[in-house]
């Protein structure tokens, strides 16, 4: 039978690992405390920092976001299931193309 260790050393040892896990948890990056400030100081937002890094703030939005457009895509057996050419192709249009049809026989 494998000897074991006592109750007392059990928990010793959890009071280490758990002084250990918090130590851990407090550690910061080199540079963080000061970049903390530098934030704070000139009131940065993360919007300016992702900008000043070069990660989006560039792009600019599309003109037909949020619009409603024309179906330029019907489906035959169902004129009320229709497609304005964007996003994913739905279901019954991709079906019908690998049964061999043409994206041009659904036009509107």
């Amino acid at each position: 039978m494998p000897r074991t260790a006592s109750l007392t050393t059990i928990e010793a040892k959890i009071r280490e690992l758990q002084a250990k896990a918090e130590a851990i948890k407090r550690y910061e990056k080199p540079g963080i405390r000061q970049l903390k400030g530098v934030l704070k100081k000139y009131r940065l937002t993360i919007g300016d920092v992702q900008l000043a890094l070069g990660e989006g703030g560039a792009r600019r939005a599309s003109k037909l976001k949020g619009k409603k457009l024309k179906a330029k895509y019907r489906n035959p057996s169902d004129k009320s299931q229709t497609w304005a050419g964007r996003g994913i192709r739905p279901r019954w249009l991709v079906a019908a193309l690998k049964g061999g049809k043409k994206l041009e026989d659904f036009a509107v």
